[in-house]
């Protein structure tokens, strides 16, 4: 599916696939802002547990 979506563009240069076509901007950019969001919250997950590794040593 991300293949047929990508169609020429690189996979890697992509952390989102781009806008379906016949996708509503406004659907869209909901769907940026979660995914945008989840990042964050990984992100901070991972500060996290990296603070609590960095006290074991």
């Amino acid at each position: 599916m991300k293949a047929a979506l990508l169609g020429d563009a690189d996979p890697d240069e992509w952390d989102l696939l781009p806008k379906p076509k016949g996708m509503r901007w406004a659907t869209y950019k909901r769907w940026v802002a979660r995914f945008d969001a989840a990042e964050e919250a990984l992100d901070a997950q991972l500060v996290m547990a990296a603070g609590r590794l960095m006290k074991l040593l």
